[in-house]
């Protein structure tokens, strides 16, 4: 049994929760999840006082189990790939998909249930111990003059939990997190921490909606239709089609998509084409730029360039270029 002086953020924030397994590896620590659904870990790494980051692989329908609220603690959720829901005590639903980055007071955790429709999660988590973190804070970066509390207070004034769905602010702070090298992680990811801190001291009124009640039907077609298209990014499907395999009204689909994933049906097809596209260019360099643009539904390869270019800031050539050399 670990003494309570000498508990990580993890587990005073997880307080009661029972991990499978878990191993000290130098200056990281991964806790082991597994149950009849599936498995999965968390790879967490200590960084200055308060702040921990943590690494999220999950391949499991569920990784839910009851814990205590823990005042003082919260936790920031970004996904990279996948999705989670969680289910709340009002019986309302919130939805983190690929790109969406949420905050949870978990003092005041509502949920009733959390599930991954996927089964598959994979993201990061950064744990701050508001008042360790402060004075870290106030030690390392007086200059930044960030007020950790007040910046969550303001966040989570509507609730326990905000979602912000995907912006290219978060996502650009973020990513590089995933790719960045073991040597420089610890260092690196400070840096990153307190750049995301000062970026939500910015977040405005209209990111901080109250989440919409759906009926169950409704949401469990969105929620399989969202799944669909992410799982098949170069099938095209028109709004129609999509209401009539679902069985759902194009109304509700459209207005309970743009909840789930902050897009319209349009655009989300759109974008995940083109990301599905970019990975290709990655991992399959001997296909042609133009064979790409036709497994992308483009009849004319100019015009996949001029969207991939919108999209990505780069042409596909340049994309390609910069990502394998």
């Amino acid at each position: 049994m670990i003494p309570v002086s000498e508990k990580t953020i993890v587990e005073n924030a997880y307080k009661g929760y029972s991990f499978s397994d878990t191993n000290e590896l130098g200056h990281k620590k991964i806790y082991k999840l597994s149950n009849e659904t599936g498995t999965g870990e968390m790879c967490c790494y200590n960084l200055i006082d308060g702040f921990t980051l943590s690494y999220n692989n999950l391949n499991m329908e569920s990784s839910h189990q009851k814990i205590k609220p823990c005042d003082g603690i919260i936790q920031i959720d970004h996904c990279l790939d996948g999705c989670y829901e969680f289910k709340l005590k009002s019986n309302e639903r919130a939805f983190v998909g690929k790109g969406d980055f949420s905050v949870v007071d978990l003092g005041k955790v509502p949920f009733e249930s959390s599930s991954m429709p996927m089964k598959r999660y994979i993201g990061l988590t950064v744990f701050i111990d508001i008042k360790i973190a402060q004075k870290s804070v106030d030690n390392y970066f007086p200059f930044a003059k960030i007020n950790i509390k007040d910046i969550m207070d303001m966040l989570c004034k509507n609730g326990p939990a905000l979602i912000i769905k995907s912006r290219k602010e978060i996502n650009h702070i973020l990513n590089e997190l995933y790719t960045v090298s073991e040597d420089i992680r610890i260092s690196y990811s400070i840096i990153k921490i307190i750049e995301l801190l000062l970026f939500l001291s910015l977040i405005k009124t209209e990111d901080m909606k109250k989440i919409p009640t759906f009926s169950e039907p409704i949401y469990e077609a969105t929620q399989d239709c969202y799944k669909a298209l992410v799982e098949n990014p170069f099938d095209k499907y028109s709004i129609s089609e999509l209401a009539k395999q679902y069985a759902i009204s194009e109304s509700s689909l459209k207005r309970c998509f743009m909840h789930l994933t902050g897009q319209s049906i349009g655009s989300f097809i759109k974008n995940t084409c083109l990301e599905e596209s970019a990975k290709l260019l990655i991992d399959k360099p001997h296909i042609a730029v133009g064979e790409v643009a036709d497994f992308a539904g483009y009849l004319n390869p100019g015009k996949f360039a001029s969207a991939f270019k919108t999209y990505f800031g780069v042409s596909p050539q340049q994309y390609r270029k910069n990502n394998l050399t």
